[in-house]
């Protein structure tokens, strides 16, 4: 692995996409949310998969799954508290930024905002969006019903779901905002990129054969050799199940179709303003009182403390901060391969950009 500093990071990834013609705005927003993905400890979601969007936007315009940097966003639907866009082929990220801004904008006015976008363009890390209406006192949930059909139903082998995340932040007091980011899979997609990069193995229940057996090879989703299936082994299953049909519908079938016949993303973004209904210091002041009540149990043995949901990020972005950005060495690699294809300065860029172990 390698270690590097944040800014000469965001540098670069913005040099990347200004080369492959990204407006300038675009580029800050996409690496932004990228290289505050990585900070945040989301190794899956972040700066590794840059060279992954460069080669959708150097795809023909017409192809599938192309990237198309600048596309305009239409608007199909708008209301006072609601919206729905259609992204195209723009980047996800560009079109889920405003979208939750949007939100944010509508919450402020009538204390609930909600947003929905369809198209081809990935969003990463559903927590950055969520996190976005924390960081103004709100509630933000964010939807996804993924792209594809690779995600088998409870019963099933064959792929019928998308992986469906979802992601809740709530803003609190004197602790950093609960943040619940969720696959309703055993793990998303892009975690089993990363096991199977680093020779880790999966525990059975989270990838099914066609046969009906377990699969414990994260390299198997790439062979197509296996699915995913809903999280909970195997007692538990139909409740990763029936929270990834939820998604579907809600992310899906409000405007972006259902994976039975649309390929694309379907999101929704939504902020509720607490003042909707009670005081705001009243709100966090129970949420940090919640947070302390869950940390005053007794601990099992091998536990020292109790966290709550989004406080090991939490913790892992402060270290980052403090000691660089860790990278996997295959990911870097890819990284330096891709600028120096496309005659960006990484070597100037990058001149003080790592940390020395």
């Amino acid at each position: 692995m390698v270690r590097l500093k944040e800014e000469p990071l965001r540098k670069l990834s913005f040099a990347l996409f200004e080369a492959v013609g990204a407006p300038e705005d675009e580029a800050k927003i996409v690496s932004d949310i990228l290289v505050d993905t990585s900070i945040h400890g989301v190794d899956s979601h972040g700066v590794r998969a840059i060279p992954g969007y460069i080669r959708g936007i150097q795809r023909e315009p017409e192809a599938p799954r192309a990237l198309v940097p600048g596309t305009p966003i239409k608007t199909l639907v708008d209301t006072p508290t609601t919206a729905m866009w259609d992204a195209g082929k723009g980047f996800g990220f560009v079109a889920g930024y405003k979208a939750m801004s949007t939100a944010i904008e509508k919450a402020k006015k009538y204390k609930m905002g909600s947003v929905g976008i369809k198209g081809t363009g990935h969003i990463g890390a559903l927590y950055w969006y969520s996190y976005l209406a924390a960081k103004n006192n709100m509630i933000g949930l964010t939807l996804c019903r993924g792209g594809g059909h690779g995600v088998a139903p409870y019963g099933g082998v064959e792929g019928r779901l998308g992986v469906n995340p979802l992601c809740f932040s709530i803003p609190a007091g004197k602790y950093r905002p609960i943040i619940l980011d969720m696959a309703t899979t055993g793990v998303a997609m892009g975690h089993l990129l990363v096991m199977s990069i680093r020779g880790q193995s999966v525990p059975e229940g989270w990838l099914i054969k066609p046969d009906g057996t377990w699969a414990t090879d994260p390299g198997d989703i790439r062979k197509r050799e296996a699915r995913p299936v809903g999280f909970g082994h195997p007692y538990s299953e139909y409740k990763g199940y029936g929270l990834s049909i939820i998604v579907e519908a809600l992310a899906g079938a409000i405007g972006s179709g259902c994976s039975l016949d649309e390929t694309g993303f379907g999101h929704t973004f939504t902020a509720i303003d607490p003042t909707g209904y009670c005081p705001l210091d009243e709100f966090t002041g129970r949420i940090d009182s919640m947070i302390d009540h869950l940390k005053s149990s007794k601990k099992r043995p091998g536990f020292d403390e109790i966290l709550y949901s989004g406080e090991p990020e939490w913790r892992e972005e402060d270290n980052r901060r403090k000691l660089g950005i860790l990278v996997d060495d295959p990911f870097w690699e890819a990284i330096v391969k891709t600028a120096k294809e496309l005659n960006v300065d990484i070597d100037g860029i990058m001149k003080d950009g790592y940390v020395k172990a």
